[in-house]
């Protein structure tokens, strides 16, 4: 229905995030830049936690983009 009204080609909105509508706040722009990090340095391990709804998901699928892009 909201597709239609705001003339959207395609959802925006779905149980798993979409990487093209991902946007991030800075504080996940700063964990992406951690996680990217401790990844590029192959040492130790990172943990990435949070509630329900705070963004993890959408973290990891930006991750993945950006590791693809590299």
């Amino acid at each position: 229905m909201y597709k239609e009204f705001f003339g959207f080609r395609e959802a925006p909105f779905a149980i798993e995030p979409n990487p093209r509508f991902i946007l991030l706040s800075e504080e996940h722009q700063e964990a992406l830049a951690t996680l990217v990090y401790a990844l590029e340095q192959r040492e130790g391990w990172a943990l990435l936690v949070g509630y329900p709804g705070v963004g993890k998901t959408t973290l990891v699928i930006a991750l993945l983009r950006e590791l693809a892009d590299q």
